[in-house]
C-alpha cells in the first residue's frame, strides 16, 4: 500500500490553520456583530468599524510579513498567529466597552494578516510540485468550514450562555489548535528527508519547471497596477462584504436562527466552491476561472440587495451564488501570484 505523502499532512494543517485566522477571526465572528450592538450597546458604526480596524491591521501586517517570517520560521510564525486569534478571542470576552472591543479587533487583525493565505500558499508551494491549486483550494476550505461549523454552534451557546462565555470557549479552543499546528507543520520537505508530493527526483519536476519557464519573468507596471485593483476589490468583497451579512439579514428581520442558518449555507457552499475553484483552475487556468468564478460572485451580491423581500428562493440562490463566488477573493491573488509573478516573489 503506498504511503502517503507528508505533504497532505501538511495540506490538514493548513487547513486547521485557516480555519483559525480567517475562520474565527472573520467569518466566524460576523455572527457576533448583532449580539455585541444589542449587549454592550454598541452602534452600527462602532460595530461595523471593528471589521475595518481589523481589516487595516491585517493590511499592515501583510505589508511586513517578508520581514516577519525572514526573522521566525513558518511553524513558529503561524503558531503565533494562531495564537493572536485565541487572544483576541479572550479580549473580546472580557470586553464591556467599545475601547476594549478595538484592542481585540486589532489583535484579530494580526492573525489574519500573519496567519492566512500567504504562509499557506509559500508552505504549498514548498510541499507540492503537483496539484498545486488543489492543495490550495482543500487548504482554503478551512475558513468555509469555520462558516459552517461556528454560527450554529455560536449562535446556540450565546443564547443559553452568554455572549463572553462564548468568546472564552472558542478562545480555548483556539489555543489547542494552535498546539496541533506547532506539532503537526513542517517548514520544508527536507525537514522530513522528503522530496515536494509529485517530484520524482532532486531536480525540479517537468510540472514545476512549465511554471518557472512559462511564465513572465517580470511584471511590468500595467500588470502591478491591475493586480492592485483587483484586489482591492477582492479585499472588499472578502472581509467587509462577508462580515456585514448577518447583519443585512438581521436588519431586514431575519429570526437569528434563519441568520445562522444562511451563514451556515453559505459556508457549506464556500467549502466546495472552494474545491472546485482548484479543480477548475488546475484544468482551465487562472484567467478563466477568474472570470467564470467572479461572475457568479457578481450575480451574488446583485441577489443580496433583494434581501428585503424575505424569499426563501432568492435566499437560496443568494447563498448558492456567494458560496460559489467567494473563493475567487480569498484564492484569487495567490492563483494570479503562482501565474504572473518570479518564483522567489
Amino acid at each position: 500500500m503506498k504511503k502517503v505523502h507528508y505533504g497532505w499532512v501538511i495540506c490538514i494543517c493548513c487547513t486547521l490553520l485557516l480555519f483559525v485566522t480567517m475562520g474565527t477571526v472573520s467569518n466566524g465572528f460576523s455572527i457576533y456583530l448583532p449580539y455585541i450592538m444589542d449587549e454592550r450597546g454598541l452602534t452600527n458604526a462602532q460595530t461595523s468599524s471593528l471589521v475595518t480596524l481589523r481589516c487595516l491591521v491585517s493590511f499592515l501586517a501583510m505589508l511586513v510579513i517578508g520581514v516577519y517570517y525572514r526573522k521566525v520560521s513558518l511553524r513558529v510564525g503561524t503558531t503565533i498567529a494562531a495564537c493572536c486569534a485565541g487572544l483576541a478571542f479572550w479580549l473580546y470576552s472580557v470586553a464591556q466597552s467599545y475601547p476594549v472591543f478595538c484592542v481585540g479587533a486589532a489583535v484579530s487583525g494580526l492573525s489574519y494578516g500573519l496567519g492566512s493565505m500567504i504562509p499557506v500558499s509559500i508552505l504549498i508551494n514548498r510541499w507540492f510540485c503537483r496539484h498545486r491549486a488543489l492543495a490550495l483550494s482543500i487548504c482554503a476550505s478551512g475558513s468555509g468550514i469555520a462558516t459552517i461549523v461556528l454560527p450554529p454552534v455560536t449562535t446556540a451557546l450565546v443564547e443559553r450562555l452568554s455572549m463572553g462565555t462564548t468568546f472564552r470557549i472558542e478562545g480555548v479552543g483556539i489555543f489547542l489548535f494552535a498546539a496541533v499546528i506547532f506539532m503537526v507543520l513542517r517548514n520544508e520537505p527536507a525537514e522530513k528527508g522528503l522530496l515536494p508530493c509529485g517530484q520524482e527526483d532532486a531536480s525540479p519536476s517537468q510540472e514545476g519547471a512549465a511554471v518557472v519557464l512559462g511564465g513572465p519573468r517580470r511584471m511590468d507596471r500595467r500588470t502591478w497596477l491591475l493586480l492592485g485593483c483587483a484586489s482591492l476589490v477582492m479585499g472588499a468583497v472578502a472581509n467587509p462584504g462577508f462580515s456585514h451579512l448577518s447583519v443585512l439579514y438581521d436588519s431586514e428581520g431575519y429570526a437569528p436562527a434563519a441568520v445562522a442558518l444562511i451563514i451556515s449555507g453559505t459556508g457549506v457552499m464556500i467549502t466546495l466552491g472552494k474545491l472546485l475553484y482548484g479543480e477548475v483552475t488546475d484544468h482551465l487556468g487562472g484567467r478563466r476561472s477568474c472570470l467564470i468564478f467572479g461572475g457568479i460572485l457578481l450575480a451574488g451580491h446583485v441577489l443580496c440587495c433583494l434581501a428585503f423581500t424575505q424569499s426563501v428562493v432568492l435566499c437560496v440562490f443568494t447563498v448558492l451564488c456567494l458560496g460559489v463566488g467567494y473563493p475567487i477573493a480569498t484564492m484569487g491573488p495567490s492563483v494570479w501570484a503562482n501565474d504572473l509573478a518570479e518564483p522567489e516573489k
